[in-house]
């Protein structure tokens, strides 16, 4: 198959061809031992265009949804094959857009035949925030062939991974050391080249060889930590054709990672004291107004304190939530639960007469966002208890939410009184707030339909992020 492609090229003659076979042998352990597509490219006599002869699609997980052998890629979308090509360079880490219209990265190497020609090269193709690390599949019977059979490779492929990666023969002795073991080591104090030295003055754990070339041994990593330095050192043991064994030391260098997660957690921790905090202030100025609205006598001043207190304690519910978990994305349905019994339980009278539902879609929403809908529907919920239901009456409450691509719905609906269509541009603060903060914070419309005597619905749409 292999054969048929690069003949379409009508560039490689028949030695061309062999050793194209011979490297595409190797490819696939390399994409198993990245975790990435690889991909062997042969240039055509268009300079600009060059064809797929080979796809190597990793065990786990592949970028594309398909085996893209045989498909034409051009020097627009894929600039560092066709650099490679002409300088007869490695190209690592250039942008490209592949087949099926991904942005990927690039990490390319030219196969160079007896006559020093670029014939073709190796891609390796990744997502920019991908950090992959070897599997368990690492350095099998291909990858040695990889690394002892075709010389030219086996100093610059190792060089795509991160990694450190240092091979010992079976009697310990170091044959192979890649880049990044070497800076590893360096940054270790050591000062003179690995290769030649044993495992015992290499090793960075107490496992001895003789427990790691036991048959069956399961694979294990071990956390090392050592001169401020945090190690993640795996081992896996190889054989050749010839039942020659190599052990695999693979050191990955993880203090940057296990600062950043120190970090994130005591981040985590400060966010957590600070909306405690300003929760607790928020409840605070609440209880100033409470103690202010007993000292008044006018009703109507009462009622607008009354409506500033528990717009203060919707906010203080998003802060609350916040407090508990850290984060900043908070669940829609549980800040809608929250303000529905803030603003039911402070209505004595109306507990226990009025059902309250909530239903729909259940989904997270940013802490910016939260308060907003908080403000929105205490709001909405405030004329519920106010209005809807005077007296003595009964009634039901439901709270609809609908997400969609672009655009999600809040749908409040009562069984109660309704408002007379003259009169529903009266309640001008509240509805005012509603409406202010549905337009400039959430992007968002309102619209409300009622009937009298048989309740309203409230319909608010919010933006999604």
């Amino acid at each position: 198959m292999i054969r048929n492609y690069c003949k379409m090229c009508a560039t490689l003659t028949p030695s061309d061809i062999d050793k194209i076979e011979r490297v595409a042998e190797t490819t696939l352990i390399l994409s198993n031992m990245l975790g990435m597509d690889v991909f062997i490219d042969c240039p055509t006599r268009d300079r600009d265009k060059a064809v797929v002869v080979h796809h190597a699609r990793p065990e786990k997980e592949s970028l594309y949804s398909r085996n893209i052998v045989g498909e034409i890629a051009i020097s627009k979308k894929e600039p560092a094959v066709f650099r490679s090509f002409i300088t007869g360079l490695i190209s690592k880490h250039y942008k490209a857009i592949t087949q099926e219209g991904e942005t990927v990265s690039q990490n390319v190497l030219p196969i160079i035949n007896d006559s020093q020609e670029v014939i073709g090269v190796i891609i390796v193709e990744f997502l920019k925030k991908e950090e992959k690390h070897f599997n368990s599949d690492l350095f099998n019977i291909t990858a040695n062939k990889l690394m002892n059979e075709i010389d030219l490779y086996r100093a610059t492929i190792p060089e795509f991974v991160k990694d450190g990666i240092i091979v010992f023969n079976k009697e310990g002795i170091v044959t192979y050391v890649n880049k990044a073991a070497k800076k590893i080591y360096s940054l270790l104090g050591f000062s003179k080249c690995i290769m030649g030295e044993t495992f015992e003055n290499i090793t960075f754990t107490k496992t001895k060889i003789k427990e790691i070339l036991k048959e069956n041994r399961e694979e294990k990593s071990m956390e090392i930590s050592i001169s401020g330095v945090i190690l993640l050192v795996t081992y896996v043991v190889t054989t050749l054709d010839k039942g020659k064994v190599n052990i695999i030391m693979i050191v990955k260098d993880i203090t940057k990672e296990k600062i950043n997660e120190q970090e994130l957690i005591l981040k985590s921790v400060a966010i957590k004291e600070i909306h405690h905090r300003v929760k607790n202030n928020l409840q605070t100025i609440a209880s100033l107004l409470r103690i202010q609205r007993r000292r008044i006598d006018n009703l109507e001043t009462k009622k607008i304190l009354d409506e500033t207190i528990n717009r203060i304690l919707s906010i203080a519910i998003t802060h609350e939530v916040l407090s508990d978990n850290g984060l900043d994305n908070l669940n829609i349905k549980k800040i809608i639960q929250l303000i529905y019994k803030n603003s039911f339980g402070n209505s004595i009278d109306k507990i226990g007469k009025i059902e309250f539902n909530i239903n729909g879609d259940d989904f997270n929403i940013s802490s910016d966002k939260a308060t907003s809908i908080a403000l929105v529907v205490n709001e909405l919920l405030q004329n519920v208890v106010d209005y809807a239901f005077p007296e003595d009456l009964c009634g039901k409450v439901s709270v609809t939410i609908e997400k969609s691509q672009f655009y999600s719905k809040v749908i409040i609906s009562d069984n109660g009184v309704g408002i007379d269509e003259s009169k529903r541009r009266s309640n001008s603060l509240g509805l005012m707030i509603v409406e202010r903060i549905i337009k400039d914070k959430l992007k968002g419309s309102l619209e409300i339909t009622s009937e009298v005597n048989v309740g309203t619905t409230v319909k608010f749409e919010f933006k999604n992020e």
